[in-house]
């Protein structure tokens, strides 16, 4: 057999309709991903065992609720602003909780809230904290709480945070 010189490779037929698809395909995941990103970040979030309010519950205006509500003490609150990507403000409060009853807590609903420098409402927001972050409170306890204020004017009048307990059941 003799020497015919270099041979030609051709590029196979099927190669670019191939890499055209793949990005069609890359590019739709882009945007899906995109759009998730901006749903997620625009809705907020929906607490379900917030807006549950157990039978059980003392709350304010029932006997022996601003009694055990002092016991129950509150220390280290802060608020941390944030950007939130579409030019909305977050508002991130966090605080120490103790119990100081004497007894379990099973059940304890907090409302978070900004107000301004008249004290009123900027922005609010009620959680159940237990048993949302943990199952119970044990006497003497403490448990770090945050409460997540989204959806807050930039341009508004922030003057300070507000936690307060708003509904509190016991084993």
């Amino acid at each position: 057999m003799s020497y015919q010189g270099p041979m030609l490779i051709k590029e196979p037929d099927l190669r670019w309709p191939i890499v055209l698809i793949a990005a069609f395909v890359t590019m739709a995941i882009a945007l899906l991903v995109a759009t998730m990103h901006f749903v997620a970040s625009t809705t907020p979030p929906v607490n379900r065992s917030s807006q549950r309010q157990f039978e059980w519950m003392l709350q304010p205006g029932q006997s022996d609720f601003d009694q055990f509500r002092q016991q129950i003490d509150i220390e280290q609150l802060m608020g941390n602003e944030k950007l939130h990507p579409f030019n909305n403000l977050v508002v991130e409060l966090t605080a120490v909780v103790r119990n100081q009853t004497g007894r379990t807590i099973s059940g304890l609903e907090m409302r978070g809230a900004i107000v301004n420098t008249e004290n009123s409402i900027v922005r609010e927001r009620t959680v159940a904290v237990i048993p949302l972050q943990q199952t119970a409170l044990e006497s003497n306890e403490a448990i770090n709480v945050r409460i997540l204020l989204e959806g807050i004017d930039r341009d508004s009048d922030r003057a300070r945070p507000v936690l307060e307990v708003t509904g509190i059941t016991f084993e």
